[in-house]
């Protein structure tokens, strides 16, 4: 583990103490022997960086495995409740957060309502959840790894700044580093879609694959690439806009300045209106039990749509032909193995999936067309939340 590694011991005990750690979390239950054998380090070696990893209480042992002659071994885990980090997913009206420990469990969920989102506003309810939970959970300040943040916008990764997120009306926005400085403790942030993709490739659907994209679809459609087993954000952190793909060049004006984006044509906000718009004029049965036809919700025209009404059921088509369109565009430029589709498209998808296959095989080369599989994420609308947590627990084991 250390081949091919300078510099002085200090460096590359942390450095192997972080590669066991690793080692550990992947094996889940694993012996001091099996960790020699895995990484070519001696058994005193290993016996030196185990016990430094449980005084800090990161691992302990579980008891016995199997033996293979003589004595039983000793296993090996990631002890639970022992180190915690946050997760705060920023939405156009509510705060979503989740406290997560070292092994990934999940302790606590909710959300908290905006009534107006700036920067500072969200920070401050950040805040409050922040130290709402480590009060619930007596959780010590110096055992909370780090806050994660997902916004729905463009996150320069290395100044950390939000360079935009239309839908939230933020621009050239600091709510890491504002955050970092009320709490005292590391701040991490991302785009949404990247920490859905992170959440994916951590405990999702994608852990061993290293070519994939998790497109989001919410107020906005946006994508986390990744390649090659690692996060893909271009040169300055805007790769994966494709909510900004033209579909239809006829289509409706767009916010950036071109006509027929698919953010138009198949955001949960474009496929609402329309739907209003259709009840209002009588058009869809299943939703004249509505009252407010502007509080039709995306659940009520799922809904409409699985009791068979014709016009809602076309029209969450029509949403799935633009998306296919843009996803042919994508598996034609990253040839991925996995598409996984998440936030709102988990409310409908499987009403529209084989629609959606059918687009991508017309349109997409047919050699990266048949290689890449289309799923629906079984996370749904907590992955970006759920990644926002899991980047500080990456942090720690060298990720």
């Amino acid at each position: 583990m250390t081949k091919g590694r300078t510099g002085n011991s200090k460096f590359l005990k942390a450095y192997n103490e972080t590669g066991i750690l690793d080692l550990i979390r992947m094996k889940q239950a694993v012996s001091r022997a099996e960790l020699s054998k895995e990484t070519g380090l001696s058994p005193t070696a290993i016996g030196a960086i185990v016990s430094s990893l449980m005084e800090k209480e990161y691992i302990h042992e579980i008891g016995t495995g199997e033996s293979s002659g003589g004595r039983k071994p000793v296993l090996l885990e990631l002890k639970p409740g022992s180190w915690y980090s946050v997760g705060l997913d920023i939405e156009v009206d509510t705060v979503q957060y989740v406290l997560m420990d070292i092994t990934g469990q999940v302790l606590h969920e909710g959300s908290v309502p905006l009534r107006v989102n700036t920067p500072e506003m969200t920070v401050m309810a950040s805040e409050a959840c922040v130290r709402q939970m480590m009060r619930k959970f007596s959780i010590r300040k110096e055992r909370l790894l780090g806050v994660g943040i997902s916004v729905p916008g463009i996150v320069d990764s290395k100044s950390r700044r939000v360079v935009l997120a239309p839908n939230i009306g933020w621009e050239d926005a600091d709510p890491a580093g504002m955050l970092e400085s009320e709490i005292g403790l590391p701040v991490y942030i991302e785009n949404e879609a990247m920490a859905s993709a992170i959440c994916e490739n951590w405990i999702g659907s994608c852990q061993t694959a290293g070519n994939f994209v998790c497109l989001n679809i919410r107020s906005g459609i946006g994508a986390g690439i990744f390649t090659g087993g690692m996060p893909y954000r271009g040169t300055s952190g805007s790769a994966g806009e494709v909510g900004h793909l033209v579909v239809d060049e006829n289509g409706p004006r767009c916010g950036c300045g071109n006509r027929g984006c698919l953010e138009t044509l198949a955001s949960t906000g474009s496929i609402v209106e329309k739907a209003r718009r259709l009840a209002r004029k009588g058009l869809v049965s299943n939703l004249k039990k509505v009252e407010n036809f502007d509080g039709i919700t995306l659940e009520d025209i799922a809904d409409a749509a699985r009791a068979g009404d014709a016009a809602v059921i076309s029209l969450l088509e029509d949403a799935a032909r633009y998306i296919g369109i843009a996803l042919s565009y994508i598996i034609n430029t990253l040839n991925p193995s996995r598409i996984v589709l998440g936030k709102d498209f988990t409310v409908y998808g499987d009403l529209v999936l084989d629609t959606l296959r059918k687009i991508i095989d017309a349109r997409a080369l047919k050699r990266p067309a048949s290689n890449v599989e289309i799923v629906i994420s079984q996370l749904g609308e907590r992955a970006s939340t759920l990644g926002a947590a899991i980047i500080p627990l990456k942090k720690l084991f060298g990720r």
